[in-house]
């Protein structure tokens, strides 16, 4: 986030508490997430639109839904997460953030798909709505918070992981485990996250994924730069946090907090990050990634 905004963005959450509107309930600054329309594809439909279109048609398909508001509403109530941490010089402080009850989909309550994207897509998508994407430290604390815990269900390595069909098989995976059931709580476990990191400083051009937590609490997944920032597969979900948080009851933009070299601790295991987003101007270097035969 951009400092200039940050006045405006105060000076948003103060009117906000004058009015008596905000609880701790609330996000302090709600995203911008456009009401989904009418005309809007389910998720079976819009699947089967983008299951033939090339790999940077698809990712163009997912930016244009999801920017205009298609998904699922639970999506827009955001859960609360509380957790203790310390600064750099060892205070003790009480962190409040706010994030997506699970991963981004495209869709209606009824009938929705989770859709892996690349990073640049999902950055994209949280510059839009004003958004963070998560570190690998507030991915273990959404963990650490959420109600239904679902264990990881790893699907064998191959070509296939790329392709739309498998986004479906491992999204009715998922389904199974919920008993088809729309989650109203948050809900964690179920794929790797795409994450903010220091290693993205000297390899842009990659993507960086942790996660995947089994029962227990130990993640499948790493933190990896091993991938391109053009890939995605099955695995792997963009889930966004809400653009400012409370450091104990001071209001901050996270962008600030995880470029603060005191505060950054507390939501990064990694201390201040160099960057605070992906690059998305000129990132894509890879335009075609699926199998061919």
């Amino acid at each position: 986030m951009n400092a200039r905004f940050t006045p405006l963005i105060l000076s948003l959450f103060l009117v906000t508490l004058c009015t008596g509107c905000l609880t701790l309930e609330n996000p302090l600054v709600p995203g911008s997430i456009p009401i989904r329309q009418g005309d809007a594809p389910d998720g079976l439909a819009f699947a089967k639109m983008i299951r033939s279109t090339d790999e940077g048609a698809r990712e163009l398909h997912i930016l244009r839904e999801l920017r205009r508001g298609n998904m699922p509403d639970f999506l827009r109530q955001l859960a609360r997460i509380r957790y203790k941490a310390r600064t750099r010089s060892g205070r003790t402080v009480t962190v409040t953030l706010w994030a997506m009850k699970d991963y981004l989909a495209v869709g209606s309550d009824e009938d929705f798909v989770r859709v892996p994207m690349s990073p640049v897509t999902g950055q994209r998508v949280a510059d839009a709505f004003g958004f963070s994407l998560p570190t690998a430290r507030l991915v273990d604390e959404i963990y650490r918070a959420s109600e239904i815990k679902l264990p990881p269900n790893p699907f064998k390595a191959s070509d296939a992981m790329v392709t739309v069909e498998e986004f479906l098989r491992h999204d009715r995976v998922i389904r199974l485990q919920l008993d088809g059931e729309t989650p109203e709580e948050l809900l964690a476990g179920h794929k790797k996250d795409v994450v903010l990191s220091n290693q993205l400083n000297d390899r842009p051009q990659k993507v960086a994924i942790y996660g995947w937590h089994q029962v227990g609490g130990l993640p499948i997944q790493p933190l990896s730069t091993v991938h391109g920032n053009w890939y995605a597969d099955y695995s792997h979900g963009i889930r966004l946090i809400s653009g400012m948080i409370l450091v104990d009851d001071r209001p901050l933009p996270l962008a600030e907090v995880l470029q603060d070299t005191e505060l950054a601790p507390l939501v990064s295991y990694e201390g201040a990050l160099g960057y605070v987003r992906y690059r998305t101007e000129g990132a894509i270097t890879r335009k075609n990634w699926w199998p061919r035969s």
